[in-house]
């Protein structure tokens, strides 16, 4: 029996480091400022709720493996909860937990890049336009269902397949959101006052605080900002079809957290363009114009100064109002 006990306060006093493992490596990724590559700032507070309530559980499981008592042992609740797996199954369970938190400490954070922009492809009116089209198409849709019920089943289920077929296609990004977020709404009255202050700008600068509007407005009207100058930093990136002197300068912007990260950026053109590669951080400024890029007008940037520049310490942007 006592021996069962000992092993029963090792697994309880394991679980308590675990739990101090997390609070540590959650208090170095705040301190760091590095919690901000995974997370938008509002949601710094579930963080500080995370780091005291896994230190005061963790505290209170290693207290209870050096008790003596067993009623601080045992809840008496009817159940053994003793451990009888095998050393080795423990040890892959508490592997699970373990790995993550020295990884943690050990590497660097990785911040994402144009690899991942390749996938997702940069935020525009265009896409969004773009989906209002395919719900329009999916009305006619459900009228060729009530014309032809069977018919139009057949046809589903050899689009279905040719969709699963093409699976290897979908980002390996995950695009959720944890569960009850919910994306903040634009408000109308912030985008009309802040539209209203680029126009009367002679220079648009664009602003970390501002950067996720500053491009949708751009995006919604690119003809009202024509002529107007821009600056901004973003990173470098190009889409296959782009000419040799096209490149996006863009951020990646967060509502939540890295999962539903999209990217933000704004066409450019410039006659040595080569020169600057994928992922490279500029600082540019130019001047606005309009292009037509696969049947879309979107805003353009004609770029007059240029100049390499490090990323930023918090290389994210992120939505607020």
């Amino acid at each position: 029996m006592e021996n069962q006990n000992s092993q029963y306060r090792f697994h309880i006093y394991i679980r308590g480091i675990i739990l101090i493992g997390f609070t540590l490596l959650m208090t170095k990724l705040v301190v760091t400022g590095d919690m901000l590559h995974f997370i938008a700032p509002k949601m710094m507070p579930f963080i500080y709720f995370a780091i005291v309530v896994f230190l005061i559980l963790g505290i209170i499981q290693i207290w209870r493996s050096g008790s003596k008592k067993r009623e601080e042992l045992y809840c008496d609740c009817g159940v053994d909860h003793t451990s009888g797996s095998s050393p080795l199954k423990s040890i892959a369970v508490y592997s699970l937990f373990v790995i993550p938190i020295i990884t943690g400490f050990l590497f660097p954070e990785v911040v994402l890049d144009s690899s991942v922009v390749a996938k997702r492809g940069f935020k525009s009116l265009a896409v969004n336009e773009e989906k209002i089209n395919e719900n329009e198409d999916e009305t006619s849709e459900a009228d060729e269902y009530l014309q032809d019920p069977e018919a139009y089943m057949e046809e589903l289920e050899e689009s279905v397949g040719d969709k699963v077929a093409q699976s290897s296609n979908i980002p390996d990004v995950p695009l959720e959101h944890p569960e009850g977020f919910e994306i903040q709404e634009q408000p109308e009255e912030f985008y009309a006052q802040l539209k209203a202050k680029m126009l009367k700008a002679d220079t648009i600068v664009f602003t970390e605080e501002n950067y996720i509007a500053m491009t949708t407005i751009l995006d919604e009207d690119p003809d009202a900002f024509s002529g107007k100058t821009v600056e901004l930093t973003g990173f470098i990136f190009r889409e296959e079809d782009f000419e040799e002197d096209q490149f996006v300068i863009a951020r990646f912007g967060l509502s939540c957290c890295v999962a539903d990260a999209s990217v933000f950026g704004t066409l450019a053109t410039l006659p040595d363009a080569k020169q600057y590669g994928d992922d490279q951080w500029v600082k540019l400024k130019g001047t606005l114009s309009t292009v037509a890029y696969q049947d879309w007008m979107l805003p353009s940037i004609s770029v007059s100064s240029i100049e390499a520049v490090e990323q930023p310490k918090t290389p994210y942007v992120y939505e607020s109002y």
